[in-house]
């Protein structure tokens, strides 16, 4: 079997790298390459069937057994389902969340001894690929500060820029609001903790891994974020720490104040996390690649920053247009609004920041290649 997942390995590695070079030319990974891969792999797990019946028969020595299979649609669920929830929540584009898809599905394929598979082998895969983009994006980005004519004015203008999304973040409403959100948040935080210990079965099981509600909360903060602000969302927190404290004292009083102060070191963890990287990090990433877009140059498939994002859902002028604004760029309508709002504005040339695509299918590649290698994610190597 090592020799068959050695080819598979080759072959996939062949058209992975196709892939990720019309990604770097084009911006764009096309469906007839995702539909090849999807036959590549459909190939492979044919093979392997092949010889795992051969293998049942008494006619093979070395074959997967049927286990291999159950686990293997368990890590397939998982990366269709981080893959699916990333796009969903503007971090990549339709195309690069199917190759996330499947080079992951790949990933046991080619070593079914891989460490975390099935059940975190997406989140470890995950770790590396956003960790190999920020350092090559920061790094990059730091390289050409030294190469400008003027370094010091680069990086003054730089931490400038950081000190005023630091500013916007930690502003005014915006402190009454963090004080509503560490409050809920660590009701989400003790709920999952009261679960994962009280619970039996599938769902203590499902809710111990606190890995997963980072993740889900990190990734969809864009899409969730605002739930833990509301007034609402306070009333039902404080009914419930209420309820936890009342039932605390009769029934699990020797850990009352231990599962509160886990779910209180895991508020302040997320928040350190949701701060450096998707405040701060996304932040620094797109400074590299911003471009500053007039009427004309606004087209279908243009990808606004994450700032533009934001001015536009609050502008009452597009009533919600950009609810939903995926990295797969601009769709005609939202381009013509665009193109319109800029052509009303009483400024003598008006631009709309946007970023240039990002080749995704190549941190992807490089993500998968780290795994494959040192079998652990970047994070683990850093500790």
């Amino acid at each position: 079997m090592k020799n068959i997942s050695l080819l598979f390995l080759a072959a996939f590695t062949a058209w992975a790298v196709s892939m990720v070079s019309r990604d770097l030319a084009t911006r764009k990974i096309p469906n007839s390459g995702i539909l090849t891969g999807l036959k590549l792999l459909g190939a492979a797990l044919a093979v392997f069937g092949v010889y795992t019946w051969l293998g049942y028969a008494g006619r093979a020595d070395s074959f997967y057994n049927l286990n291999f299979y159950w686990l293997f649609c368990l890590h397939l669920f998982w990366s269709v389902l981080a893959g699916v929830i990333l796009w969903y929540a503007e971090i990549w584009p339709a195309g690069d969340a199917k190759f996330f898809i499947l080079v992951s599905a790949a990933l046991p394929l080619a070593n079914p001894f891989l460490r975390n598979f099935p059940s975190h082998l997406f989140l470890s895969l995950l770790i590396n690929i956003f960790l190999a983009a920020a350092f090559w994006a920061v790094g990059s980005h730091i390289a050409s500060g030294f190469a400008a004519a003027s370094p010091s004015d680069f990086f003054g203008e730089r931490w400038r820029e950081v000190k005023k999304r630091a500013a916007e973040l930690f502003a005014g409403k915006n402190q009454v609001g963090a004080a509503a959100y560490a409050v809920n948040l660590g009701f989400i935080f003790l709920l999952q903790q009261v679960l994962s210990l009280e619970a039996r079965g599938f769902v203590s099981r499902f809710f111990s891994r606190g890995d997963l509600l980072f993740f889900f909360l990190f990734i969809l903060w864009d899409k969730v974020g605002g739930v833990f602000r509301s007034r609402r969302w306070i009333l039902v927190s404080g009914a419930s720490y209420l309820l936890y404290f009342f039932l605390g004292y009769f029934f699990f009083r020797e850990r009352l104040w231990l599962m509160l102060g886990t779910a209180g070191a895991n508020v302040v963890k997320f928040s350190l996390l949701l701060f450096m990287g998707r405040f701060m990090l996304e932040f620094l990433m797109e400074r590299k690649d911003t471009v500053y877009l007039g009427p004309a140059e606004v087209e279908a498939g243009t990808v606004l920053s994450a700032k533009a994002v934001r001015e536009f859902r609050a502008n009452p002028v597009f009533d919600g247009m950009f609810e939903d604004c995926f990295k797969d760029g601009l769709t005609e309508e939202q381009a013509e609004a665009v193109r319109a709002w800029l052509g009303k504005l009483p400024v003598p040339e008006p631009k709309v920041e946007a970023v240039r695509g990002r080749p995704f299918a190549l941190w992807i590649f490089a993500g998968a290649a780290v795994q494959l290698a040192l079998d652990r994610n970047i994070a683990g190597l850093l500790k």
